[in-house]
C-alpha cells in the first residue's frame, strides 16, 4: 500500500524535526517542511508541478512571516487538493471560527500526541480520498450530461431536418392544440406555417367535407373509448377558395408528458382521385 504523503508547516524547528522523524519511522512519506507560509506555498507549487502534491499538510496556525497558517491554508485550497490538518497550541473561539472557513480535515492540539496524530492523518487521508472521488464522479457526470445533451441536440436537428424536407405532412396534436406541424402540412391545408400553428384542430375538422367528417370522428371515438388502432382514412378537404383536395391520414398515439397526444401523417392523394367526381358542396 502506498504511504500517505505529508508536508509539515511548523515555525518551531524542534517540533518540526521531531514530527518528521517520528512520522517517517511510522512509514509516512515526508515531502518537505517549512517554517513560513510564503515558502510553503512556493514548495507546494514545485511539488505539484512534478506530480508530487502532498495528500496531507500539517499546518501550524501561528507562523513566522506575513501569512499565518489559516491564510496559507486558504491559498492552498484555492489551487490544490491537499487535506489540511491544523496544529495549534490555542483553542480560542476566534481561531476555530476563522479556520472553519477553510474546511480542515482535522485539528491537533500541542503538545503533539503521536498516536492521536497518526489517527488524525489516517482519517484526513480517507476523507480527502472520498472528496476526490466525489469530484471525479461529478466531473464524469457533467461530461456524460454534456454528451447526452449534444446527442439529443443532434437527434433533434436530424429529426427536424427530416420532417421539414418530408413530402408527408406531419402534425402533432395534444389537448386540442397543434404542438408541431411541418411546412408540408401547412402547404397541404393552404396556410403559411406560422398561421397554421395558431389554428385549432377543430378548424381543420371544419375544412373536412361534411360527407367525410363522420368517417374521421367515429375512429377517434372508438380509439379513446376502446383504444382501438386507427386505420388510414381517406377524406375530402375543402379549402377556403373552394378548391378540393383528397388526403389520406394515418393517426398514431405518441408519448408526451403522459397526456393524450396524436401524430397525424397526411398524404395528398388528389392525383389518384382525379378520375373521381368531387362530392357536392354543402
Amino acid at each position: 500500500m502506498k504511504p500517505i504523503s505529508l508536508y509539515i508547516v511548523e515555525d518551531e524547528l524542534i517540533i518540526s524535526a521531531s514530527l518528521k522523524s517520528q512520522l517517517q519511522n511510522f512509514g509516512y512519506e515526508i515531502l518537505g517542511s517549512s517554517t513560513r507560509g510564503e515558502s510553503c506555498l512556493e514548495e507546494i507549487e514545485k511539488l505539484s508541478s512534478h506530480g508530487r502534491e502532498p495528500e496531507i499538510i500539517l499546518m501550524d496556525i501561528h507562523l513566522r512571516g506575513e501569512l499565518d497558517g489559516i491564510e496559507t491554508a486558504e491559498k492552498i485550497n484555492e489551487k490544490y487538493n491537499c487535506g489540511i490538518v491544523f496544529l495549534t497550541g490555542q483553542s480560542s473561539k476566534e481561531v476555530y471560527e476563522r479556520s472553519f472557513k477553510i474546511k480542515p480535515f482535522g485539528y491537533l492540539i500541542k503538545p503533539i500526541d503521536i498516536e492521536q496524530t497518526k489517527m488524525t492523518i489516517k482519517i484526513a487521508a480517507y476523507q480527502r480520498d472520498l472528496e476526490l472521488k466525489n469530484i471525479e464522479y461529478q466531473q464524469s457526470l457533467e461530461t456524460l450530461l454534456k454528451q447526452r445533451t449534444q446527442e439529443k441536440n443532434e437527434i433533434q436537428l436530424m429529426y427536424h431536418t427530416i420532417c421539414e424536407s418530408s413530402l408527408v405532412a406531419i402534425m402533432i396534436v395534444s389537448d386540442e392544440k397543434i404542438l408541431y406541424a411541418n411546412k408540408r402540412c401547412a402547404e397541404i391545408f393552404d396556410f403559411n406555417i406560422d398561421d397554421f400553428k395558431k389554428i385549432s384542430p377543430g378548424k381543420i375538422m371544419d375544412m373536412v367535407h361534411a360527407d367525410d367528417r363522420q368517417k374521421i370522428s367515429d375512429p377517434f371515438i372508438k380509439y379513446f373509448t376502446e383504444k382501438s388502432k386507427i386505420a388510414p382514412i381517406e377524406f375530402c378537404l375543402r379549402l377556403n377558395h373552394g378548391k378540393i383536395k383528397w388526403l389520406e391520414v394515418k393517426i398514431d398515439p405518441v408519448d408526451y408528458l403522459d397526456r393524450p397526444t396524436l401524430s397525424f401523417s397526411f398524404i395528398d392523394i388528389s392525383v389518384f382521385k382525379a378520375a373521381q367526381p368531387p362530392p357536392k358542396h354543402r
